[in-house]
């Protein structure tokens, strides 16, 4: 077996290096040798498509001389299988039903305790669950360490028992976890059927069998590629090296500079001394300008002297001159100079941002973006969970309503929508009463004369001011989105904490440096390192507030 590291800084061109190195073993193997891994679906996706677009494949052939295009025109299928998650992988493998939000569902009836730090919260699927269920996210983070749920929890610190597992008593945990693993385990319990699979139980069940059964369930596949591999977990560095075991050749592409899920099982530490000598080092730039690619350097200079390595990253060029960049510090979002050439920016130019954290709630942010009434985006999850949500569906009613006052037909969905929201002293029927109705489609004079509102509505076009929703801080955000027309644009300014970011890129950064708590030194450089090399323009730093912070010697040097 052949073991090539393929190392490279933020946008150097991991994934791209991985196509064409998918394209050139196409001369020797079929797509159906050939294993790509990722560690989430929508990057798998990536890749898959990356592997499949016409352009790429024409200009390898034109570069090459190799015709490659029957070969991958003709295996679709294939790549939707070969080309995946570590977990779709090994699922595909073994025998067994996956957990199914129903399971959740099922369980919290037989054991109530599984729902008690919930709220009643529903999980609309398992992804949800397992990311934001205080019992689920604990689990899953202890098995990806390879631990059990008793030597994980005493591993903890007070400060981390506090934050990740707060909910919880040890003495709750223990009974649990067994209780959990009875009830995957038979259908006298679950209701279903025996062997019920997790994510965790996924890969585990793939690599912990005996007698090399485990190295016969992947005896096909002769190129095995690992993208981000700094990411594997424990139990993922397990499968894959059963997965190589017989490979002809393995690939592992990754940065361990960019190392930032320990508490999910990563091993920053080994992958350093892996990756301090690869056999690819990818060094160009395609990102960042000089600005933030010297920065970004800066913060991360301390851990390549203690592991003895410097890379060469060269900055973004346009044409042949380099392309310079911008880097601000502000105090704060409102009161600091440069605020308001970020407000301009953000208002008055087409560039995306985002606006980037460790851990929490971002309310300054939040509450920042909804003062100047620009629209944002919150990952699913976090507009779950959040207290200050982006209000997408009072936009919506906001928008519908001052059209259908203007004298615009609506459908009975968006009429349900607005019935919904409005107060009681100006609506006469009910959603059921709509049901009811012969036609699909509604205009506001149908609607006053069948005495679904009342006739005085037609003085305003103005939603918020018959809305049961929102308080005023709100409701003077929505009618800045609709009455600017911004909730008609494009998405651009997205807000996510930084362990969501990995492999996006945004013409605009803003890092808040406020820390929720202490982080060791090398994780906190790493974290800081990916948050801000996302960066294509411009590189937005703000100071925190709470002595708690991201600062280091390169914000301080000169």
């Amino acid at each position: 077996m052949k073991k090539i590291r393929i190392a490279g800084p933020p946008g150097t061109g991991k994934t791209t290096k991985l196509v064409e190195i998918y394209y050139s073993h196409l001369k020797e193997y079929s797509p159906a040798d050939i294993v790509v891994i990722s560690h989430t679906n929508t990057a798998a996706d990536h890749i898959r498509e990356r592997i499949k677009d016409p352009k790429s494949i024409q200009n390898f052939q034109k570069e090459t001389g190799d015709e490659i295009f029957p070969k991958i025109n003709n295996a679709k299928e294939t790549l939707k299988q070969n080309v995946s998650t570590i977990h779709k992988f090994c699922k595909d493998r073994i025998t067994g039903q996956a957990f199914l939000i129903e399971d959740y569902e099922n369980l919290i009836l037989r054991k109530p305790i599984f729902d008690k730090y919930t709220s009643g919260k529903k999980f609309s699927n398992v992804q949800a669950l397992f990311g934001l269920h205080p019992f689920f996210k604990f689990i899953s983070m202890a098995r990806d360490n390879g631990k059990t749920v008793e030597s994980y929890y005493r591993g903890l610190t007070a400060e981390e028992k506090e934050k990740d597992v707060k909910y919880y008593l040890e003495e709750e945990l223990e009974p649990m976890a067994d209780y959990y693993k009875k009830f995957k385990e038979s259908h006298k319990i679950n209701g279903r059927v025996d062997n019920i699979l997790d994510f965790q139980d996924m890969i585990k069940k793939f690599y912990d069998n005996e007698d090399g059964e485990s190295e016969k369930l992947c005896s096909n596949v002769k190129v095995l590629m690992i993208d981000e591999a700094q990411d594997s977990s424990v139990i993922q560095r397990n499968a894959e090296a059963i997965m190589s075991k017989n490979v002809d050749y393995f690939y592992k592409a990754g940065d361990p500079d960019q190392s930032i899920f320990e508490f999910a099982g990563a091993d920053p530490h080994s992958f350093h001394i892996e990756f301090a000598k690869p056999e690819i080092e990818l060094k160009q730039g395609y990102r960042c300008p000089r600005v933030i690619n010297e920065y970004c350097k800066n913060i991360i200079k301390d851990i390549w002297i203690k592991y003895e390595y410097e890379r060469v990253w060269t900055p973004k060029k346009e044409g042949q001159s380099v392309k310079e960049g911008e880097l601000h510090y502000m105090s704060d979002l409102i009161k600091d100079p440069l605020s308001h050439k970020l407000k301009d920016t953000l208002l008055n130019t087409n560039q995306d941002f985002i606006f980037t954290y460790r851990g929490g709630e971002p309310k300054e942010i939040l509450n920042y973006l909804m003062s100047i009434g620009i629209p944002f985006q919150l990952p699913p999850k976090d507009n779950l969970k959040f207290k200050i949500k982006y209000p997408i569906k009072e936009i919506k009613n906001q928008r519908e309503f001052k059209e259908l006052m203007e004298g615009q037909q609506k459908t009975r969905a968006k009429i349900k929508s607005i019935l919904n929201s409005m107060s009681d002293e100006y609506k006469l029927k009910t959603v059921e009463d709509l049901e009811k109705a012969e036609q699909s489609i509604f205009d506001i004079t149908w609607l006053i004369d069948n005495k679904f509102f009342v006739p005085g509505i037609v003085n305003t076009h103005d939603f918020q001011r018959v809305s049961n929703k929102n308080v005023l801080f709100v409701k003077d955000y929505i009618r800045k989105i609709v009455d600017n027309n911004r909730d008609l644009e494009d998405k651009r300014v997205f807000v996510e904490n930084i362990h969501t970011i990995k492999g996006k890129e945004f013409d605009n950064v803003v890092l808040d440096f406020t820390l929720s708590r202490q982080e060791e030194s090398f994780a906190k450089k790493r974290m800081k390192f990916v948050a801000c090399s996302r960066a294509k323009e411009t590189l937005w730093l703000l100071n925190s507030r709470n002595g708690l912070t991201f600062a280091g010697k390169e914000d301080y040097d000169g």
